[in-house]
């Protein structure tokens, strides 16, 4: 397995700069409170990550990748984002407030933009991937 950036097509790099993005969420406020926040590794935001395993395999592998498996992961994580999301707004003196930080709306961002590059991603584009069988 080997980053091929230059060799892997507007999908690839999609699904590639997605991960990264969603890696540095977590060291961002997932939960924030004014006075105090907490990060995404705090939050076990990186159970998340378990999604991203299968199309960035694929794509560092160089194989062709399930688009239905690849978009149904892609897709439970922008939905555990939005639920973790959701769970984060509380009543405060008679008003609801969100207490999210926005690490998790990067996620969120994140696992949207894999999506898309998952959609995209086609492994035939590549220069040494040679014929399919």
């Amino acid at each position: 397995m080997k980053i091929k950036f230059n060799e892997w097509n507007i999908g690839g790099k999609l699904i590639f700069i997605s991960t990264i993005i969603a890696i540095i969420s977590l060291f961002m406020s997932w939960v924030d409170l004014g006075i105090a926040s907490v990060s995404g590794f705090q939050q076990d935001g990186y159970l998340f990550l378990i999604l991203y395993i299968y199309p960035v395999y694929k794509l560092l592998k160089g194989t062709r990748l399930n688009k239905v498996i690849g978009v149904i992961c892609s897709a439970l994580a922008v939905i555990f984002g939005i639920v973790f999301l959701s769970s984060k707004s509380v009543d405060f003196f008679g008003s609801t407030v969100n207490a999210a930080g926005a690490g998790l709306y990067l996620f969120i961002v994140a696992s949207i933009v894999l999506t898309i590059g998952i959609i995209k991603y086609d492994v035939v584009e590549m220069k040494d991937m040679g014929s399919e069988a």
